[in-house]
């Protein structure tokens, strides 16, 4: 049950992060502030740095084994975006989506790893 009440706070989160982040780039959209590869830019380099900060809080409270910590945190936060991606968006897998979600998924491993290192 413990386990269930960690990952349901990192979902709402991860939520409120994306809600928070899109809302500040629609204002920067309305405001003629980013281009539209730009917010993308700024998009893809936000969740690299959410999955990184993920991963590394998750490996810090890891025993061992950070690497596996990230990748299941990983998975659930790539899985999640892919439902959202399905439900809003309707677009299905691509292999620039499919790249996409490998590093997202590698920076929540990397970020662990560290993470489990800066234990001590």
């Amino acid at each position: 049950m413990k386990t269930l009440k960690v990952y349901g706070k990192l979902i709402l989160f991860f939520l409120l992060f994306l809600s928070i982040f899109s809302f500040l780039l629609t204002l920067g959209n309305i405001g003629n502030l980013f281009f539209t590869k730009g917010s993308d830019m700024i998009i893809f380099i936000g969740m690299i740095f959410v999955f990184f900060l993920i991963g590394f809080h998750f490996g810090k409270k890891a025993e061992k084994k950070g690497y596996l910590e990230g990748c299941k945190v990983g998975i659930l936060l790539i899985v999640l975006l892919f439902l959202i991606n399905l439900i809003f968006f309707r677009t299905l897998f691509s292999i620039e989506r499919i790249i996409y979600y490998l590093i997202l998924l590698l920076s929540s491993i990397f970020g662990s790893m560290i993470g489990i290192n800066k234990k001590h």
